[in-house]
């Protein structure tokens, strides 16, 4: 587990102060030197609801090697608590500049989760962004008693990288359980970047984004699915941080 100056711990979990080149130069240095296996976990408002109701949730996110503001609504709360947090690093960016990495370093990429057309459109599109890259998956579909043979299909590929776009907490259970039993450097939970990989879902502009308004964006896309999640998460985070600021 990395630590760091860099490193805060809040709400009885933990981030990592770092823009997204320097975890992409911290994660290839990690690589290279064989410090392996690298847990990377992304932490938006929903992730400090879940981990401050599930136990479970705040060990994947406190033994995870690198921790990711996934959130500009985070970014601005930690800020408004005197954190000198430098940027967002949304996950659906620290996805793509891996995969530039793997494609540079020739590291070898396998994608599990989403639906089978979902999964096959995003490898196809990045495989023409990334010609030469190595890249394998498997959709996350499966029935979970056969999970032993996913293992092992993983296994056999022996990916540097392992992007797991499974739901929360499926995906913090199954890097937890497997980080240290299969041959894979890297474990990173993306979550609905392969579907904007897919071109399933399109991402909002830049200036959206550093607005912080790319839930807005994706809730106009989807707003039964995402603003069900809204209505439900942003209030109880609503409180934490409440609470945090009246503490402080």
């Amino acid at each position: 587990m990395e630590s760091t100056n860099k490193t805060i711990y809040i709400w009885g979990i933990k981030f990592d102060l770092f823009n997204l080149n320097e975890f992409v130069d911290k994660i290839n240095e990690r690589i290279k030197n064989n410090i392996t296996p690298i847990h990377i976990t992304g932490v938006n408002p929903e992730t400090v609801v879940h981990a401050s109701q599930d136990e479970f949730m705040k060990q994947a996110i406190l033994e995870s090697d690198f921790v990711n503001i996934d959130n500009t609504t985070i970014l601005k709360t930690l800020r408004m608590l005197g954190y000198q947090a430098p940027s967002r690093v949304a996950t659906p960016d620290l996805f793509e500049a891996l995969l530039e990495l793997s494609f540079r370093k020739q590291y070898k990429v396998f994608i599990l989760g989403a639906k089978e057309f979902v999964l096959n459109n995003a490898i196809e599109n990045i495989r023409q962004d990334y010609p030469t890259l190595e890249i394998s998956g498997h959709h996350g579909y499966y029935q979970r008693e056969k999970e032993d043979l996913i293992i092992d299909e993983i296994s056999s590929f022996s990916p540097d990288m392992l992007f797991i776009a499974l739901p929360s907490p499926e995906k913090e259970k199954f890097i937890l359980k497997y980080k240290n039993n299969i041959n894979v450097k890297l474990f990173l939970g993306v979550g609905g970047a392969v579907d904007c990989r897919a071109g399933l879902v399109k991402r909002a502009s830049e200036k959206l984004r550093n607005n912080g308004l790319e839930g807005i964006h994706r809730a106009l896309q989807n707003p039964i699915y995402y603003g069900k999640k809204y209505l439900e998460f942003y209030p109880k985070y609503l409180k934490i941080v409440f609470k945090t600021k009246k503490a402080k």
